[in-house]
């Protein structure tokens, strides 16, 4: 194969496709970035347009430069239309009232735009981009709205690509025409629905909403796996013996447990990941009732943890329980407190281990797992059910204190975050997916009437097991009198065991209800 062989070539090209500019009457030999090609230039700045001759010694040289004039002439030559402030940051003065060719600022890495008067000619191409803007008052024109990235609900911006955790979802970051968007892969239902928070934002509505750090992430599945628990109860159960309260003629507008019996209502709890409200609501109401009954004898916080452990016939352990059988356990063997057997359970989502067999209570050989030299055992008599009227109710609560009730949870509670929950079908508008309910069980502490939104509302005061990070410090507010998501269907009140019948303040007189009577609150 021969060598190429290498011929001259002379062209005479506008000095402004080469994207430089020198002084008049200025000769120079400038090696270009192009194999063995150099530049002779005479420039004249008194031309709208100068030339150079430029001798080529190789076709590669020549394919370059031919190249190069081909982009350059597709961008319209000069400095123009590319971003940045230039002639805005030029110190110490913006811009040269006079020729100036001093009056330079670096541009493309040593490249150099100019900002003096002579930039006010029709062709001023090697003048900076922000010229007409900065030194001549021009309006910049509007810049067109792109993103640098996707943004989250809470303001974050993600960059072009990814994969991305976007609250429960893996997705990447898309441009779709002018703008990025999250595409994500097998989406899933989150447990925090940001179109319904965004929803609440913009409506007046009797509650609040908010977005919790311990839900975001989790799916709706998830929240309704771990964070309920209650199972319903079967028809026998269902149609328990209820008992006629003899009502107090005067019940006042607003009633609070924690204001009757200041020390001896527990604070709220959490059940963490484990489907365990059944067990938190019955050794709640429990531990409220014995401090209350004895006068603050008996105030020690219950173990959940041996009702999840050790109360396992026919019980889910961290996947849900039956009521009637967690007041069995408590009424025939009865519990040790949360000091002697610790709950763990919200981390592990397993129910553990029982070390309190029933064994240990035939031997009296109660050891308790955490160490604890505190081994007292604590019992409750047979739980009753209370009427679902609203009066007789708030009667019971008055009386002996907190009551255990079982309600319909939806998707939105999760995002309660104030006021008086009323459950709005926001998510049946999406579809069956998006809309859940189920079964959960807490305390209902009192009552009152809100009057913030101007129509007054009734309410239930209820204390529930997400801790006190959610809602009113833990608690949250229901209407009241209208049996809203089944919160007055059914209401347990026990008392502790030993207490005396006769220190009740309002005569009860037990009732037997007949199954099929019954059976349509349920």
């Amino acid at each position: 194969m021969h060598a190429m062989k290498s011929f001259p070539v002379f062209y005479f090209v506008p000095i402004e496709q080469l994207g430089v500019r020198y002084p008049p009457n200025f000769g120079a030999k400038l090696n270009l970035p192009f194999n063995k090609a150099h530049l002779l230039m005479l420039c004249d700045r008194k031309e709208p347009k100068g030339f150079a001759l430029v001798r080529f010694t190789t076709l590669p040289s020549m394919l370059l430069l031919f190249l190069t004039f081909v982009l350059s002439t597709a961008a319209e030559y000069g400095f123009q239309g590319i971003p940045g402030d230039y002639c805005l940051t030029r110190q110490p003065e913006q811009c040269c009232t006079s020729r100036n060719d001093e009056c330079t600022v670096p541009i493309l890495g040593n490249h150099l735009c100019y900002c003096d008067h002579f930039c006010k000619r029709v062709d001023g191409d090697d003048c900076c981009p922000d010229f007409k803007y900065v030194c001549e008052g021009f309006r910049p024109p509007p810049t067109p709205f792109i993103l640098d990235g996707c943004k989250d609900s809470t303001g974050a911006t993600y960059p072009p690509g990814g994969p991305y955790r976007i609250n429960c979802n893996t997705c990447s970051c898309i441009q779709v025409g002018n703008k990025y968007e999250f595409q994500c892969r097998n989406k899933t239902v989150c447990l925090i629905q940001e179109d319904i928070l965004e929803k609440m934002l913009h409506e007046r509505n009797s509650w609040t909403s908010a977005n919790y750090s311990t839900f975001w992430g989790k799916t709706l599945d998830e929240g309704f796996s771990y964070r309920l628990g209650t199972l319903l109860p079967e028809k026998s159960v269902k149609n328990m013996n209820e008992i006629l309260i003899e009502m107090n003629n005067f019940l006042p507008e607003s009633f609070d447990a924690r204001e009757r019996w200041p020390s001896f209502i527990h604070p709220v709890r959490d059940q963490g990941n484990c489907a365990s409200s059944w067990a938190f609501s019955t050794t709640a109401v429990s531990a409220d009732r014995l401090a209350i009954q004895s006068g603050g004898k008996f105030y020690n916080p219950l173990s959940v943890q041996q009702l999840l452990s050790c109360n396992q016939a026919r019980q889910r352990g961290c996947n849900g329980g039956y009521l009637d059988r967690a007041w069995w356990y408590i009424r025939k063997f009865g519990v040790v407190s949360d000091e002697c057997y610790t709950y763990t359970s919200g981390k592990t989502n397993q129910p553990g281990e029982c070390h309190i067999p029933r064994t240990a209570y035939l031997d009296g050989e109660i050891r308790c797992p955490s160490g604890s030299t505190d081994n007292r055992v604590y019992k409750m008599t047979p739980p009753y059910r209370i009427s679902t009227n609203e009066r007789e109710i708030m009667t019971e609560i008055m009386a002996n204190g907190p009551v255990q009730a079982t309600f319909l949870v939806h998707e939105d509670f999760f995002m309660y975050k104030s006021g008086v929950y009323q459950h709005l079908p926001y998510a049946n508008d999406k579809g069956p997916a998006y809309a859940r309910s189920g079964y959960h069980s807490v305390r209902i502490l009192g009552w009152g009437v809100d009057h913030s939104t101007g129509v007054p509302i009734k309410y239930w005061l209820c204390a529930n097991s997400w801790g006190e990070e959610w809602g009113e410090n833990g608690l949250f507010r229901i209407v009241r009198g209208e049996n809203h998501c089944d919160i007055e269907s059914f209401i347990i009140g026990a008392w502790g065991k030993g207490s005396k019948k006769r220190r009740r303040k309002f005569k009860v007189l037990r009732k037997l209800r007949h199954l099929h009577r019954r059976s349509e609150n349920f």
